[in-house]
């Protein structure tokens, strides 16, 4: 575990390499109360400022009619492929530093404000430049039916901030917050820690557990694999004041030449919560070769005695972590998506989301084992106390085809019992962006099509 011991003095540097730069809270929020959200727009959805180059762009929110430059990035494009300028295999966009149609405007829907008059924006522009223009952009929220708005300037002064709400520190492999800090070895995590203010706190994970079985048909093999027999390395990266996004590669080979692989995986790092979508390509059903295929993914905590359990099918007042097993805990046995581990004011949410055909096909069911005498190597902190996660059964029978899934994280700062509804609520009612006005209109467009109040769109 030299690694990890190695982790621990990188994390101490890394803060001080970030301190400069240091991770700012989130909030408070504007109209949209989401902290978790943040929104991608494509450029090709903003009208004519294709071309411009990225140092032109700005981003305003109005909050009791003062405007105030919010932090954003442009996550450039290839197509649909993201273009990460860092780590060993970069790939580059094939006009970079230039707004094209590909390219994804991207912030934080907690910042958005109030809508502007053209005199608010003509006074907010007053130091911009000759020849600046903007975009206003309408985010609305289904849950609650709130709206909110930004404006994204174009101009030779545009509105600039400092304030960032991650950063990263590519020696360690480390993510930070204002609300988190996260690092990982060989592009798995086995350091997490929650922030209050100044104040980190422990450790709270031993590490990620990955565990599948599979048996060849006519049980002619047989395989028990864990993570240590995969292959997995950190290919690229970016660090952009809203979000940090990891790409990394993961790999098994279980012999037999037969190459199990989960291909290439994005991971998303916002300011409150990680986001993992990935995809699964089947070129033929796994039954042809296998007669079973059952696998589970987990987070092995840390000695989190005093924490608590919740999720679907667990009791209202969810399950003591303390290191034994009771009756209660043993008989568990659900299915579900999601579950909570909370501790005082803090706590942590775990969602996963599968595609319907995916649902379909696996059967998902929740993991929960708080036992600090059965170990769960590899590991540092012996026992699993407790180990979470989700377990999958039936995998052999799905047809080929492509499926998609997600894992969300998030934090819950001053977390209160049933807090998760209304995450999981808007995590089912996605936020809309949609532009609904602009101006001043560029020289070359006709005057009909001058900067239109968003009714009029």
């Amino acid at each position: 575990m030299r690694r990890a011991g190695a982790l621990v003095v990188l994390l101490a540097l890394g803060g001080l390499a970030v301190a400069a730069d240091a991770p700012v809270p989130l909030g408070p929020c504007g109209p949209i109360a989401r902290a978790y959200d943040g929104l991608e727009v494509p450029a090709a959805q903003l009208h004519h400022l294709g071309g411009t180059p990225l140092a032109r762009l700005g981003l305003l929110a109005f909050r009791q009619g003062q405007p105030a430059p919010v932090p954003f990035q442009v996550d450039e494009r290839r197509g649909r492929k993201l273009a990460l300028p860092g780590g060993p295999e970069p790939t580059a966009d094939d006009k970079p530093g230039v707004l094209d149609a590909d390219d994804l405007l991207v912030f934080m829907a907690c910042d958005a404000g109030e809508q502007a008059s053209a005199a608010q924006l003509a006074r907010a522009l007053d130091e911009a430049g000759a020849g600046a223009v903007w975009r206003e952009l309408r985010i609305e929220d289904p849950v609650d039916h709130a709206r909110g708005f930004v404006y994204l300037v174009s101009a030779e002064h545009p509105p600039a901030t400092g304030r960032r709400y991650v950063a990263y520190v590519p020696a360690g492999d480390l993510v930070e917050s204002a609300r988190y800090r996260i690092g990982l070895v060989n592009a798995l995590p086995n350091y997490f820690a929650l922030a209050t203010g100044a104040a980190l706190g422990p450790n709270l994970i031993d590490g990620l557990r990955l565990r599948a079985e599979a048996t060849l048909r006519a049980d002619l093999a047989h395989w028990t694999l864990d993570e240590q027999h995969g292959h997995h390395e950190l290919i690229a990266w970016k660090a952009g004041p809203v979000r940090v996004v990891r790409r990394s590669r993961h790999q098994v080979v279980i012999g037999l030449g037969i190459h199990l692989t989960a291909g290439i995986a994005h991971t998303y790092f916002y300011p409150q919560h990680v986001y993992g979508p990935g995809s699964l390509k089947l070129p033929f059903s796994p039954g042809i070769l296998f007669r079973d295929i059952s696998a589970y993914g987990g987070v092995d905590g840390r000695d989190l005695r005093g924490w608590r359990y919740f999720a679907p099918g667990a009791p209202p007042d969810g399950f003591a972590v303390d290191g034994h097993m009771d009756e209660r805990e043993s008989a568990f046995a659900s299915s579900g998506e999601w579950f909570v581990l909370a501790h005082g004011s803090d706590a942590l949410l775990f969602v996963t989301r599968m595609s319907e055909n995916l649902r379909r096909g696996v059967t998902l069911s929740l993991v929960y084992r708080d036992d600090a005498a059965r170990p769960s190597p590899p590991e540092d902190s012996p026992g699993t106390v407790p180990l979470v996660g989700y377990r999958g059964r039936g995998i052999e029978k799905l047809p080929g085809g492509r499926y998609q899934f997600a894992l969300h994280i998030y934090t819950l700062p001053g977390y209160r019992r049933g807090d998760e509804r209304r995450l999981l609520a808007q995590l089912d009612a996605p936020l809309t962006a949609e532009l609904t006005a602009e101006g001043p209109r560029p020289a070359s467009e006709p005057a009909a099509r001058a900067a239109a109040p968003p009714t009029a769109r």
